[in-house]
């Protein structure tokens, strides 16, 4: 150690490494695996940084919250080269792009540049409250996982919502600089009871074309992001529901949440937890139909779970496996499960083979077809 570097005492080492021990423990690490992690783990440095994922949040009997975290910590890295080729394969001359374009194109590419740290932990600061929690250490993946039971916060959070008494806000703290490496998170807050909406996104709420890979590609890095017609309207409208929660689910990968979240907020859906698929890499950028599946049935079964008294409608489109995702939920879940409403992109209809197969089983009136091009909506399903 040079002589110009600064003193630090080892009693708060020692607390920290406490802190991530039981951090550890909470996220399921036997005791002797929270010891390596703690070994091992160190905190972020200055060019590395921690992505929140918009989790979930809901209320204990003894009135305070219990709050799921999810992190992905990286380094970014630039490779200009990956994007030369991709702009190639679209057939785009990124020189040829208007300033506006290549802008859109880089900020929709660069978390595919960056890097996945391991063994970083980062301190959680809840807005309002006391509480500081220290999380596990990051995986091989980059991703830290906490779920954590915190006093309900003194003060209303996020006061340019409708309803700011419905998130709890936070900030990962990492380290003596920790006034300028903040990086901001928020989970919403779910009731016992109501209506949880479970929405795809792509092509469901967003026009992606998901059946015609170049198109989809062009209209995820290169060109403005389209809202589907109507369907914001339709969401507000449902949205009036007490009690109503979204939970926005897509097999995009992480690198996109920052996208997809200006995407929400900018074209006036409902705010809600967004649930990707993890942090992946160009080779696995469009998964696998398998992969995909496991990845929406993962996420629809464990908000089933972890909200057991609430009721669900599934809103998803035609062009890939959501009919049959989502029936297949029905089957197992029939008491949990409103409505099914399906987006037809694909021109099937309702009488198609495709659908009289997927449902066959159930109730005509807890399953819907939506034409885009149509003005009606099961507005009934929340009743």
């Amino acid at each position: 150690m040079s002589d110009s570097a600064p003193h630090r005492s080892p009693v708060p080492d020692l607390r920290r490494r406490s802190l991530v021990a039981g951090a550890a423990l909470l996220a399921g690490l036997a005791p002797l695996q929270a010891v390596q992690a703690v070994q091992a783990a160190e905190p972020l440095e200055p060019d590395e940084e921690a992505l929140f994922m918009t989790g979930t949040a809901r209320p204990t009997v003894d009135g305070r919250l219990e709050v799921d975290i999810h992190a992905w910590i990286f380094e970014r890295e630039h490779r200009w080269g990956l994007n030369t080729a991709l702009a190639r394969y679209l057939g785009l001359s990124l020189k040829k792009l208007s300033p506006a374009a290549r802008l859109r194109f880089n900020q929709r590419t660069a978390l595919f540049h960056a890097e996945s740290e391991e063994d970083k932990v980062i301190d959680v600061d809840f807005d309002g409250s006391p509480a500081r929690v220290t999380m596990p250490p990051s995986g091989k993946d980059g991703r830290s996982n906490l779920r954590i039971v915190i006093d309900a916060p003194r003060t209303p959070l996020l006061p340019t919502s409708p309803s700011p008494q419905e998130w709890v806000q936070f900030h990962g703290v990492t380290g003596p600089g920790e006034l300028l490496h903040r990086f901001r998170g928020h989970a919403l807050v779910v009731p016992a009871q109501g209506v949880s909406v479970i929405s795809d996104i792509d092509d469901t709420i967003k026009r992606t074309q998901v059946r015609d890979r170049r198109e989809m590609l062009l209209n995820t890095f290169a060109r403005r992001f389209e809202a589907a017609p109507r369907m914001a309207a339709w969401y507000r409208a449902l949205a009036k529901t007490p009690d109503t929660r979204f939970h926005y689910l897509s097999a995009s990968p992480i690198q996109l949440y920052p996208a997809l979240s200006d995407f929400i907020r900018n074209a006036d859906f409902p705010a809600g937890s967004m649930h990707l698929r993890e942090s992946t890499t160009w080779r696995t950028l469009i998964p696998g139909e398998q992969d995909s599946r496991e990845h929406k049935l993962g996420v629809i079964n464990r908000l089933l779970t972890e909200f057991p008294q609430r009721r669900f409608v599934l809103v998803g489109d035609s062009g890939e496996a959501d009919p049959e995702i989502y029936a297949q939920t029905f089957h197992s879940h029939p008491q949990r499960i409103d409505s099914i409403v399906i987006r037809d992109v694909t021109g099937e209809g309702r009488t198609s083979d495709r659908y009289r197969a997927t449902f066959e089983g159930i109730d005509p009136v807890r399953w819907h077809i939506v034409m885009p091009d149509t003005t009606a909506w099961p507005v009934q399903t929340l009743n």
